[in-house]
């Protein structure tokens, strides 16, 4: 008896395929959500800093020019949080996308690989009735030879 061929397996194939490229833009798209995340922790970090660091030299007595620059500066960091806020937004946006891809590619592999599975369960039920179909027949030929061996 042959054994049992997925006519299907290259679809199969190819639809792993597709589950594994979505499982790695998902994980590219989850580190992307997190470097953004560690920059807006860092730049919290710098703004936390030198403002202290204003407070303290305005507290010591500065020049204009000199506030104004570190003033600039508080409001450059301040903007680039804001800005990276913005840019976690969207990047989490893009994280659940590419997570609905990600289990629709994997509902896509699975449905195919139970469709293999019952057709695999289907062969093996048809083999296991050939063979005992066969068995009958040779244990009824055994016994039908016993039988006219008996009478003669």
């Amino acid at each position: 008896m042959k054994r049992f061929e997925f006519k299907l397996q290259p679809l199969l194939n190819y639809r792993l395929y597709l589950e594994r490229i979505a499982q790695q833009n998902t994980a590219r798209a989850h580190m992307d959500v997190r470097v953004c995340e560690k920059q807006i922790t860092h730049l919290k970090h710098t703004y936390d800093q030198n403002a202290d660091k204003a407070e303290d030299i305005v507290a010591k007595g500065v020049s204009a020019p000199e506030f104004r620059r570190y003033h600039h500066y508080l409001e450059s960091v301040e903007s680039g949080i804001k800005d990276e806020k913005l840019r976690k937004i969207a990047l989490e946006k893009i994280l659940k996308e590419k997570l609905l891809e990600l289990k629709k590619k994997s509902v896509d592999k699975k449905a195919m690989e139970l469709y293999r599975e019952k057709l695999k369960n289907r062969y093996t039920q048809e083999v296991i009735k050939i063979e005992q179909k066969e068995l009958d027949e040779i244990s009824s030929l055994k016994t039908a030879r016993t039988k006219s061996h008996e009478t003669i």
